[in-house]
């Protein structure tokens, strides 16, 4: 393999590779300040009773529950945010029939929550964990453009 046409692809590889980095990061982060954002304000969404309607065998299965906000009913699979504090008990354990509060969203009155607010430590660890991404895959990616092979960006025979 001629040796420019080697020095392309080494250096569009590892240029691609920064690039998935500094995309994950930034899609990352504004995931996770979006999901503690919503966290953070369902605390001072209105509450209403809501009845479990099913749980699946599974551990990990969504709870189906149903709620009535302003004369109409909802059914509801959403117990939390990623950033919300688990209950200090871990897991609780829902039967059919049991009555839960739900956090009902004040203008969306299908979304609703089982348990509200936002764990910090978890918003702070995944937003370093983002930025990182995104600070490795920038610089990364100048690193790359400035220590390319003139031969890359300017081939034999380019004036430029």
């Amino acid at each position: 393999m001629p040796e420019e046409i080697k020095s392309k692809s080494d250096v569009s590889i590892v240029l691609f590779l920064f690039m998935a980095f500094a995309v994950v990061g930034l899609v990352g982060g504004a995931f996770v300040v979006h999901d503690y954002a919503r966290a953070r304000a369902s605390v001072s969404w209105p509450t209403v009773e809501g009845i479990v309607l099913s749980q699946i065998d599974d551990e990990h299965a969504p709870i189906r529950y149903v709620y009535s906000f302003d004369g109409m009913s909802y059914e509801s699979t959403r117990e939390r945010w990623l950033m919300t504090r688990m209950p200090k008990g871990g897991a609780v354990d829902y039967k059919p029939g049991d009555v839960v509060v739900v956090y009902v969203h004040p203008q969306e009155h299908s979304y609703s929550v089982l348990y509200a607010g936002g764990a910090s430590y978890l918003f702070v660890i995944l937003s370093v964990i983002s930025a990182l991404s995104m600070f490795f895959g920038i610089g990364g990616i100048l690193w790359a453009l400035t220590n390319a092979d003139d031969e890359y960006f300017h081939p034999a025979g380019d004036p430029a």
